[in-house]
């Protein structure tokens, strides 16, 4: 199979649009991914500090 015969939505685009598209895509996840694991550290954070101040 060549190249040209793959799946269109597959296809990686060669245009500069597309490209600045992936790009904000991808930066996108991976705010998302780091807002969300600082989120959970400050969560998990504060649970083992009011259980270490509980606990005493």
């Amino acid at each position: 199979m060549r190249k040209r015969d793959k799946d269109p939505i597959q296809r990686q685009s060669s245009s500069s649009s597309g490209k600045r598209t992936r790009l904000n895509a991808g930066r996108i996840a991976l705010v998302l991914i780091c807002t969300v694991g600082v989120v959970a550290f400050i969560l998990y954070a504060t649970i083992v500090i009011y259980g270490l101040i509980k606990g005493t």
